[in-house]
């Protein structure tokens, strides 16, 4: 499926159809600076295809982990509709994936994202002064004819906020980021990282992509984890 997603995606990055209409919004230079955010994490992932892909982590509980893997992410809105779209979510900071991961038996997927069109989410969007049920963009699909949302956020109030916006001092002041995908065959799970006993566990998911059992056969390795000064899991 990811694979056909991307001979997709490479048709369709030239068209018409699929370019950016930042002129039809409001704080259009402000959008353009998000879209050049989110761009510098496509250049760290190489490769050879006609196509933009992201890294990104996304965290859960481990009871949730054997179907995610064997059937895919999906929009399920568990925990609300979605403040940014109703989506599967995900962000280029390990550290703020954690957050969804709870206290014990969580674990983090790191993640390669196709890309096509994203819609850059800014301040105007999200006033201070409404409630997240009240965004624009809140409980909805995607926008026009972007494929993706991409907000980078901040925390609104104290450090155990669950309140996360684009910072109204501008995108280059946003601490985390995250990236709502509305198509599950954009995503492709590639590292699952088990947190437990004080170590981390990681597993890689390639043979899982051939069939639809998760563990068995895989190669645990011990890691050691570290946060950089960009706030990401650094693996050693």
């Amino acid at each position: 499926m990811f694979l056909g997603q991307m001979e997709t995606n490479e048709a369709r990055q030239t068209q018409p159809a699929f370019q950016p209409k930042l002129n039809d919004e409001n704080s259009r230079e402000e959008r353009q600076r998000v879209l050049e955010r989110l761009d510098k994490f496509c250049k760290q992932v190489t490769h050879n295809r006609r196509v933009r892909i992201v890294r990104m982590w996304h965290g859960c509980k481990k009871a949730i982990l054997p179907n995610l893997l064997s059937n895919g992410f999906a929009a399920l809105g568990t925990l609300d509709d979605g403040w940014y779209g109703k989506a599967m979510y995900f962000t280029s900071s390990a550290k703020y994936a954690t957050r969804y991961c709870g206290e014990t038996d969580g674990c983090l997927i790191m993640c390669y994202i196709l890309l096509l069109n994203p819609f850059p989410v800014v301040a105007a969007d999200v006033p201070l002064t409404v409630s997240p049920t009240s965004f624009r963009l809140y409980g909805k699909g995607n926008h026009k004819n972007y494929q993706y949302h991409y907000i980078p956020v901040s925390p609104v109030g104290g450090s155990d906020t669950w309140d996360y916006r684009p910072p109204t001092s501008g995108t280059d002041d946003a601490m985390y980021d995250e990236l709502a995908v509305f198509q599950e065959t954009n995503i492709l799970p590639q590292i699952v990282i088990h947190f437990k006993g004080g170590e981390i566990i990681m597993f890689n998911t390639n043979d899982n992509l051939k069939g639809k059992k998760c563990f068995p056969g895989h190669r645990a390795a011990i890691l050691s984890m570290c946060v950089n000064d960009d706030n990401d899991l650094v693996l050693m």
